[in-house]
């Protein structure tokens, strides 16, 4: 049981940092061409405080979900060592 719940945070947070990563590199190089091709300064002002939102939370998510998952595998560890599971080894 315990290893089917680990197994599952593991593709869960990888899942969740790769399509962080994807997404935050999407979003950026699409407003860097944008800003570049159009040399508008009123475009730049006007999307900056969407574009930092939108980087703050692609980060929180990319680099949250799997800090919480590995948080979650070491305690269903110390879990399954208290209740006679074993003391299997955190990977």
């Amino acid at each position: 049981m315990a290893d089917t719940v680990i197994h599952f945070l593991d593709s869960i947070s990888a899942k969740a940092f790769w399509f962080s990563a994807t997404v935050f590199l999407i979003v950026n190089g699409a407003a860097i061409a944008a800003f570049v091709l159009s040399r508008s300064r009123r475009l730049v002002d006007e999307w900056t405080p969407r574009l930092l939102a939108a980087d703050a939370v692609l980060l929180t998510t990319g680099l949250g979900v799997p800090l919480l998952s590995g948080l979650a595998r070491i305690g269903i560890h110390a879990l399954a060592a208290l209740f006679g599971g074993g003391a299997a080894p955190v990977r």
